[in-house]
């Protein structure tokens, strides 16, 4: 396990979680810290990875673009987890309007994003 400056990150069953920390507005700043955290965990390894969404407030625009180019490097699936049906909604439109590099889906129920990654674990 490994705290970060905004989340931590621990790997179980081959995937690579990420719980951010709570009441957090993400900005280009914080996106690249949170991408080069995760990177240097993942110690140049590929994994499918779950990131709770719960504790994001908010996210910068130039943030959201920066994570779905260069901050999806070492990830080979995006399950997206959030309870929040606000946060669920606007994660479904962003999703819509961007290409994304890698297989990314928002799930509300955590052991349906589970099963999403799991053909992802090497």
């Amino acid at each position: 396990m490994f705290k970060g400056k905004y989340g931590t990150y621990w790997i179980e069953d081959g995937i690579l979680f990420v719980d951010y920390k709570p009441d957090l507005v993400v900005s280009l700043k914080v996106a690249k810290r949170i991408a080069r955290d995760r990177m240097e965990f993942q110690q140049n390894k590929e994994y499918p990875v779950f990131c709770n969404l719960d504790g994001i407030v908010g996210a910068h625009s130039d943030a959201r673009h920066y994570l779905v180019q260069e901050g999806t490097l070492l990830i080979n699936a995006l399950a997206l987890h959030s309870t929040s049906p606000v946060a669920i909604r606007l994660t479904e439109f962003y999703l819509k309007i961007h290409n994304h590099k890698i297989p990314t889906q928002i799930f509300k129920h955590k052991n349906q994003a589970m099963h999403y990654l799991k053909p992802y674990t090497q």
